[in-house]
């Protein structure tokens, strides 16, 4: 048994505390005392007087002080023991004085006897004789020190003399001095922790003392104990002569509540004692109230040991462990709030232990004896994680032969310098994860040492290290110390190859490193570096730098350049904005620069192979010469809308080349002469189309282009003969691509049977001489065609080898004789060889969902005859060609879901043996086939939201779990109509409603499922199996479910829903609890949560006291919950009490020791009325949408590699590594479990607590998996489109991430927040269907399929297509709405690469919003828009979103680094400028409406439109004018609403129509909820037009701050005169004046201009004779020249810095010239 695993809480051996047991068989302290309060023992005086407090010792598994109200507790009673007191001495006479217990004890036979023979062999001395005797210990193969805390006991004293002699010790000791301060004197054997930064095992300050601390040893006679055995001397705490670390000041917390804290502290034999002290009590004070606890005459022999994680530290007697308890609960999520000074009566053996320990007791390493054996070797001594004191004795005399040694996870371990002098051959020291302050100066004695590892300590300098005489240290880790600085003698280090700084506290870059002129290996990553200094161009061996995780900006040095050995870079997570200087390295191979701010790269590198350049704002990307090294390029997550002609001639050898997220709309041709390209990735852009070329790539083997706008597929695919994987889901495709060569083939040659018209199809009747097929009930059915030769299947046979012998044979449907046949025809065979040099042979993973294809094409995919994953989920099948799916006899994993499929081919299917998924969820199935029963492998089925009606009885024809028995994953939910009655079946037959004989099942979902049959048998559940069979509607909020195992074989995800919380009707849980695999079974700890979260909340809201939230209870939940486990998991499972009870239907989960390195993360919401609380830790997320599209993010992830998350885990003692892992194991830093790494993991959740409001639609939640594959927004529109249907929108978000690639577990569940209290009629039907008349309703009606429509106009993009079809063209009244981009001309000039992403972006956002909203785009010329609306409240909601969704949109860098797209602030710190601004314009009337006779679309004339137009000139960047019509409408209409909010007849009395009255009624809402205002502008005349105009200004609440900034200067533009009529000598001024600005711009600009040129110029544009008419026209020009010349001069000369002031400048600008020019 291995006591030493962490975690593990167990009873010591029988001889482990044989003093004890024979104090409670003959003692007082051997009786179990059971009193009021026997918990506690208040101790106000520690002056050494006993305080008459009751007290108790209890058994360490004793619960009868948990305060948790559910718990069954037991308590187990001492049994006496005979055998336990043989050889001990025993008291036989107790006294009572001072306060203190005094006994007396007469010694056994064999404990005198035993007595003597040590005393006889050691020493014949008296003790009465001298006060100082010391016993030597001749045996060095155990040393005092040598410590394990499972094993520490008193050796028992009946052992033989070979035992004796074995565990001496020396033993100074005063005969019969109980002074406290010897006892004090004694316990100090670790020195203090000192630094700002506290660790788990190195926290409390010291109390200072006035006394010298004799570690351990006498201090008489000057004698000092040889250092090879193991004491601490007093002065070592000095370091390299300097002073011992000074105890710090440690606030002490007086308050009334807390000025006493509860400790449990722990003996050797498992019993414990609760005692109360005040916060800053010390070690020796704690002492001496355990000796009075114990009765113990003296406690000069014992110590408090902190254990944690396995390991022990003993704690000095000037410590405070009520600090160091206190601080590592405030490191587990506990805060001032909690009451942190009652926990200590509980046991917190999860997170750490007091132990009271004597001090005498020491054990071999791992409890038993190492083997020190001759033929032993020495080369490598591993004594890692052994809770060494000092090193074994045993090892003194093979010292000579150590070469490497590993002390790491020894936190106590001391290394005396006698022995590393004796390592005379060691090269190598491992000494991390001892969290020390300070290296020991022993260890800096080696002479040859080669490679030292201190890493994960505590270390704040290497002041002490003598880095000075170790020339020959060739490597050094030191990462995660609490390192800012590097000592000088560091540059001493001439021979260091590798370095490791990473996760420290360094702020600047060590100048000393950069003299390391032999290094090859440099990792500073995570630390605070800002900037590289010069003198890092002296590296010049350097071959691998890390700096990722910093905060670097700007550019790297240009001394760089001089890291010419420099091959792998890694500038990860930073903010540089120019890597130039690195494409420069004439060596470099590798470099990862992800996650910076780098949006140009046009240089060239010579050798590089691997570059990422991913999530970089990239616009500009481009290689000066070839590149024929590179490999693989990343630029995903760019705005990249194009690459320069000839780019990809450039990099011919490349292999991988992603593009995903960026702005494409095409592939260049040159594509093709990547003749080596094995994978291209380009999801999410705007293609259009692939290139043939991509056909002649030879090599690639995947394809991923889903989330485009592809319509078709080039045929030349077909020759990619080594294609694997082609993914083009969620585009336009309405076919699938077939080789021309195959063009011409027939059906029938293709191997494919004739698929009958309708007129073909008959119905048979019961004289039909063949069998009705099976997809429908017996009562009617559909035959394509009279078939017969099939021979009847002997199912029998079948279903003995299954389990099920007893069910009656079944009849099964006659199969084609074409099909069963496997003579091929001659036609086949010739396609086939025509074939065979194609993608047919080669490609195994086909993904088409989310397109437009149809039943068509299923011809040619069934040439695909290698496929093994087919996804055609979410298009447009109806029904299945009959023999296209047999065909493809490897077929594994099969998606349909989605579809309008009513019938599934029985033929097919009989013949896709080796299927193990089938998807076939959201179509309108109304029975399945029963050849699904000859898919004997199969694993998963989903039918989900079908249109199942089922008979068992006619199981013959239809389809029965029981014939699968090897189903994981069985989903019948939301087939409302689902009855499952018990059938008759005769004695010892299976009853077919039974699912027990399910045994391998997972997840059974029936919800919404009628389950009448009182016999049947529903599974219960387990860790390892979901069983889902209630309602799909809690609190009249429809909900739904969706899940998949992924490729795992057991469940780890389990979720949650509670109606009727606490008997309220308004109180609902929802919860995800996401496990992580584990080796074996599902997940305990998801399981444990589920069971028992609610019971937990339910505690923690009664014991609120007043003050305190709903979300205080929230986090001590999670906590509490945690804790619990924590207790469960370090105790045995069948000494440890259990619940009796768990979820509904579940079975009772038992959570074991070796659950304790599992976990699970966790979302849970609480729904009171209209409040809602969400409290998540891990990486579930939840967002919250509106009815308006957008949504809110409600959880946080908790990553380890990001703040704060990072700054807690450096203050827990933990690391992240590059990978972004907790300590290089863990991807989340809040969790439940994972007790081996808190309390760097803990359980205390992100709490988000909101109002619900009327716009609020739905909830989703869903694990990690699902948000990798699809963002926040795409999930949103995606479950708009199944609003009614919660069910299917969840089922269509987990099919979309499958379709997009997701090969892992994923669990989504959505809740319609928006119906909550509502009440509507259940279940929530089309039409306002009731439960009372479903007999009544149409199969179309009652379970509706998702119609998509092929429109003339089918948005070419795929995310408008989610988003619904276009609203038609409003006719009669109208808003009309004009925008365009202010200096959009300027911006192009300036930067035309970056303005091609930006349009892109511009124009998504306002056909996204046109889309929500429900808006008509009548056209666009360059980047104005010009839409309509049928109501001025969707035209108003439209502005203000557009003006939203511009400032978050990500633009590109050049954009938002620009005078016209900088981001601008108000007063409070909020956003109200940022990228492209656009001015926009309403109007409202009727216009003249005429559709185009080329386009099809609704045209706009009349005044109206040049009205509009007019008024939207005189907006400025970012504003909205309307005219006094508009604001008239929007006033009539806020009046009809404000008058009956809700009421739609009121807004039906004023728009006239049950359309629009719903549509202002949701704007209005949405149009309250911004809040907007309106600013008056005044009376305008409009160029062009007779009548002036009143402008006003709208805005939205959140943008008023724009009125401050932009604020319309309404008197200049009344003063300026309509019309002009300039003098001759006015004309000739203002061109002198705007020569001299001109000439002033072009010196500025480098390219000055003689007066001779421009005259010359002049006279070329205007003419030699220069009239006064004729110069006017060009005095236009001049001026607008000046203007952008200007503007473009203070922008490169970075002049321009108050950019709020870009109007008045324009304004000051013109009123100049028109001054100067008068």
């Amino acid at each position: 048994m291995d006591y030493g695993s962490p975690g593990s809480i167990q009873r010591p051996p029988s001889s482990l505390s044989s003093f004890s047991r024979d104090r409670k068989k003959r003692g007082f302290l051997g009786k179990l005392i059971k009193r009021k309060d026997s918990a506690d023992i208040l101790d106000s005086d520690r002056s050494g007087q006993h305080s008459p407090a009751t007290a108790s010792l209890t058994d360490s598994e004793d619960r009868s002080d948990s305060p948790s109200m559910f718990l069954k507790h037991r308590q187990k009673h001492f049994k006496s023991d005979k055998s336990r007191t043989k050889g001990i001495s025993t008291p036989t006479k107790r006294t009572y004085k001072d306060g203190i217990f005094h006994a007396k004890y007469t010694d056994t036979a064999e404990a005198s006897a035993a007595r003597k023979q040590s005393a006889s062999t050691i020493s014949p001395a008296s003790t009465e004789a001298s006060p100082h005797l010391f016993h030597l210990d001749t045996h060095v193969e155990d040393m005092t020190g040598i410590l394990k805390p499972e094993y520490l006991h008193h050796q028992d004293r009946k052992s033989s003399k070979r035992h004796l002699m074995k565990n001496r010790r020396l033993i100074a000791h005063r005969g019969g001095n109980n002074n406290p301060n010897e006892a004090k004197d004694h316990n100090a054997i670790q020195r203090p922790t000192s630094g700002p930064f506290p660790s788990p095992y190195a926290l409390g300050p010291s109390a200072p003392s006035d006394r010298k601390v004799s570690q351990g040893v006498p201090t008489g006679a000057g004698w000092t104990a040889p250092e090879s055995w193991g004491v601490m001397r007093a002065d070592e705490e000095l370091h390299n002569g300097g002073k011992p670390p000074q105890p710090k000041k440690v606030p002490v917390l007086r308050s009334k509540a807390a000025s006493r804290y509860y400790v449990r502290v722990f003996r050797t034999d498992g019993t414990f004692a609760t005692v109360v002290c005040p916060l800053d009590v010390t070690v020796t004070d704690l002492l001496q109230i355990l000796g009075r606890k114990f009765f113990l005459p003296s406690v000069a022999h014992y110590q408090i040991g902190f254990r944690r994680l396995g390991l022990i530290r003993i704690l000095q007697a000037n410590e405070r462990p009520i600090i160091l308890q206190k601080r590592m609960l405030e490191l587990c999520g506990y805060t001032e709030e909690d009451p942190i000074w009652e926990m200590g009566r509980e046991d917190m053996g999860f997170l750490f232990r007091f132990l009271f320990i004597p001090s005498v007791n020491a054990i071999p390493i791992d409890g038993q004896e190492e083997d020190y054996s001759p033929a032993k070797k020495y080369a490598q001594v591993n004594l890692q994680r052994r809770s060494l004191q000092t090193i074994p004795a045993s090892l003194y005399q093979h010292a000579s032969e150590i070469i490497s040694l590993n002390l790491s996870e020894n936190l106590p371990v001391d290394v005396p310098l006698q022995f590393i002098q004796a390592c005379v051959n060691l090269r190598e020291v491992k000494f991390a994860g001892n969290f020390r302050p300070h290296l020991p100066t022993s260890i800096m004695q080696t002479a040859k040492l080669n490679y030292l590892d201190v890493s994960s300590n505590r270390l704040e300098d290497l002041d002490n290290a003598q880095l000075e005489k170790h020339e020959t240290l060739v490597s050094l880790k030191a990462q995660n110390n609490c390192l800012a600085a590097l000592p000088g003698s560091f540059v001493q280090l001439r021979n260091l190859r590798q370095l490791n700084l990473a996760f420290n506290y360094f702020t600047e870059f060590p100048i000393s490193v950069c003299n390391l002129v032999t290094l090859l290996e440099l990792d500073v990553s995570f630390n605070s570096i800002r900037e590289l200094p010069p003198e890092i161009g002296q590296l010049c061996a350097l071959e691998t730098f890390v700096i990722t995780n910093n905060v670097l900006t700007g550019s790297l040095p240009e001394t760089f350049q001089n890291l010419t050995s420099l091959k792998s870079l890694d500038i990860r997570y930073n903010d540089l904005t120019n890597v130039d200087v690195v494409m420069t390295l004439p060596r470099l191979e590798v470099f990862l620069s992800s996650h910076n701010s780098v949006s140009r790269v046009e240089q060239y590198s010579k050798r590089m192979r691997v570059l990422h350049l991913n999530q970089n704002p990239v616009t500009r990307f481009n290689f000066t010469l070839p590149m024929i090294t590179l490999t693989t390029l990343n630029l995903a997550n760019a705005k990249m809308s194009s690459f320069p002609e000839g780019f990809f001639e450039k990099i011919t050898n490349l292999e991988n080349l992603t593009l995903d997220n960026n702005h494409f709309g095409t592939i260049p041709s040159q594509i093709g002469r990547l003749r080596r390209l094995t994978k291209f990735s380009c999801v999410g852009n705007s293609l259009s189309s692939l290139p043939p070329e991509i056909g002649t790539l030879p090599e690639l083997r995947q394809i991923d282009v889903h989330s485009n706008t592809l319509s078709s597929l080039p045929s030349e695919i077909w020759q990619l003969n080594n294609l694997e994987l082609l993914n083009a889901s969620s585009n336009n495709l309405d076919t699938f691509p077939l080789p021309l060569y195959l063009g011409s083939i027939s059906t029938e040659a293709s191997g494919l049977r004739h698929i009958p018209s309708s007129d073909e199809v008959g119905m048979y009747g019961s004289e039909s001489p063949a069998r009705r097929t099976s997809n429908m009930s017996s009562s009617s059915g559909y035959s394509p065609r009279d078939i017969s030769g099939r021979r009847e299947s002997e199912y029998s046979a079948a279903s003995s080898d299954t389990g099920l012998a007893n069910i009656p044979s079944r009849k099964l449907s006659v199969l084609t004789a074409g099909v069963e046949s496997g003579a091929p025809r001659n036609d086949s065979v010739t396609s086939s060889s025509r074939l065979a040099n194609t993608m047919a042979q080669s490609i195994r993973y086909l993904y088409l969902a989310d397109n437009q294809l149809n039943d068509e094409c299923l011809k040619e995919i069934s040439f695909l005859s290698e496929l093994v994953v087919l996804n055609l989920s979410y298009n447009y099948l109806s029904e299945i060609p009959v023999g296209t799916l047999g065909r493809l006899i490897h077929l594994r994993e099969l998606y349909l879901s989605g579809n309008n499929l009513t019938i599934l081919p029985a033929d097919d299917l009989f013949r896709i043996t080796n299927l193990k998924i089938l998807h076939v969820n959201a179509n309108k199935l109304p029975t399945l086939p029963a050849e699904l029963a000859e898919i004997n492998q199969l694993l998963v089925l989903d039918v989900g939201s079908n249109s199942l009606k089922y008979n068992i009885s006619n199981w013959p024809y239809d389809w029965n779990w029981n014939f699968n028995l090897e189903l994981k994953y069985l989903n019948l939910s939301g087939n409302k109509r689902l009855e499952i009655k018990q059938a008759p079946h005769a004695k010892g037959e299976i009853d077919l409603s039974d699912f027990s004989s399910l045994s391998k099942l997972r997840v059974l979902g029936l919800m919404d499922v009628t389950l009448k049959s009182t016999d049947s048998t529903i599974p219960d559940q387990t860790e390892d199996r979901r069983v889902r069979t209630s309602g799909s509607e809690v609190h009249s909020m429809p909900y739904g479910m969706a899940d998949t195992l992924g490729n795992y074989d057991h469940l780890y995800t389990i979720d949650m829903a509670v109606e009727r919380f606490r008997g309220n009707e308004d109180e609902v849980i929802f919860g995800l609890f996401d496990g992580r695999p584990v080796a074996d079974g599902g997940s305990k700890i998801a399981k444990f949560a589920q069971d028992n979260f609610a019971d937990f909340f339910g505690i923690e809201l009664r014991k609120l006291r007043e003050g305190e939230s709903v979300a205080t209870a929230l986090r001590r939940t999670f906590l509490s919950l945690n804790k619990e486990l924590g207790t469960r998991t370090m105790s045995d499972a069948e000494d440890k009490y259990r619940l009796d009870y768990g979820h509904r239907g579940s079975s009772v989960v038992v959570v074991r020791p070796e659950d304790a390195n599992t976990g699970a993360c966790a979302t849970v919401v609480y729904i009171a009325g209209n409040r809602l609380y969400i409290a998540n830790i891990g990486d579930v997320r939840a967002i919250l949408s509106r009815t308006d599209r957008e949504y809110r993010l409600l959880t946080k992830t908790h990553e380890p590699a990001f703040s704060p998350e990072i700054d807690r885990i450096r203050e827990s003692g933990g690391f992240v590594s590059q990978t972004g892992k907790l300590n290089d194991m863990l991807d989340v830093s809040r969790s439940f479990g994972y007790f081996s790494l808190i309390p760097c993991v803990q359980a205390a959740p992100s709490i988000v607590e909101c109002q619900l409001s009327d716009t609020d639609d739905l909830l989703i939640i869903a694990t990690k998996q699902l948000w990798e594959y699809i963002d926040y927004q795409t999930a949103v529109d995606m479950a708009a489109t199944e609003r009614s249907d919660p069910m299917r929108a969840a089922q269509k978000l987990r099919d979309f991430a499958i379709a997009y690639g997701c090969s892992d577990k994923i669990v989504v569940m959505i809740v319609a927040v928006g119906d909550s209290g509502k009440k509507i009629n259940r279940p929530r039907l089309a039409g306002g269907v009731s439960l009372g008349s479903i007999s009544n309703v149409e199969e179309e009606e009652l379970f509706p399929v998702l119609k998509r429509r092929r429109a003339r106009n089918f948005p070419e993009d795929a995310a408008l297509a989610r988003l619904g079809d276009e609203v038609s063209p409003p006719v009669g009244d109208l808003a009309m709405v004009f925008t365009d981009i202010k200096n959009s001309t300027l911006l192009w000039e300036t930067y035309p690469i970056a303005m091609r992403s930006a349009i892109k972006i511009h124009n998504s956002i306002m056909r996204r919003q046109l889309r929500i909203v429900g808006g008509y785009e009548v056209k666009t010329e360059g980047d104005a828009f010009m839409v309509c609306f049928p109501t001025a409240a969707a035209a108003m909601v439209w502005c203000f979103s557009v003006q939203s969704q511009l400032l978050v949109a990500e633009w590109p860098a050049e954009i938002t680094s620009s005078v016209d797209g900088a981001e601008i602030v108000d007063e409070d710190n909020n956003i109200i400028y940022r990228g492209l601004s656009v001015r926009m314009g309403i109007h409202w009337g009727s216009p003249v409406c005429e559709r185009d006779p080329i386009t099809r679309r609704m045209d706009y004339f009349g005044p109206m439109v040049n009205r509009t137009s007019r008024i939207s000139a005189v907006a400025d960047g970012g504003q909205v004018t309307v005219s006094q019509d508009f604001v008239t409408e929007v006033y009539r209409l806020d009046k009809a609403y404000k008058k009956a909010p809700g009421d739609l007849n009121a807004l039906y009395d004023v728009v006239g129509d049950e359309f629009l009255a719903k549509a202002v009624d949701r704007d209005m809402k949405l149009l309250h909820g911004y809040g907007w205002g309106l600013t008056e502008v005044g009376v305008l005349k409009l160029k062009g037009l007779e009548s002036p105009e009143f402008i006003s200004l709208i805005y939205p609440k959140n943008l008023a701050a724009r009125m401050k900034i932009n604020a319309p200067d309404v008197t200049v533009s009344e003063s300026v005169p309509q019309h002009v009529s300039p003098t001759s000598e006015m004309i000739w001024k203002l061109r002198s004046l705007s020569l001299r600005l001109e000439r002033i711009c072009s010196y500025l600009n480098g390219a000055p201009v003689t007066d001779q040129d421009r005259e010359a110029y002049m006279e070329e544009i205007v003419g030699q004779n220069i009239s006064d008419e004729g110069i006017l026209p060009f005095m236009d020009h001049v001026v607008t020249r000046i203007e952008v010349r200007l503007v473009s001069t203070l922008i490169t000369q970075g002049l321009l810095i108050d950019i709020s002031c870009r109007t008045r400048y324009r304004h000051s600008l013109f009123e100049a010239l028109i001054a100067m020019a008068c």
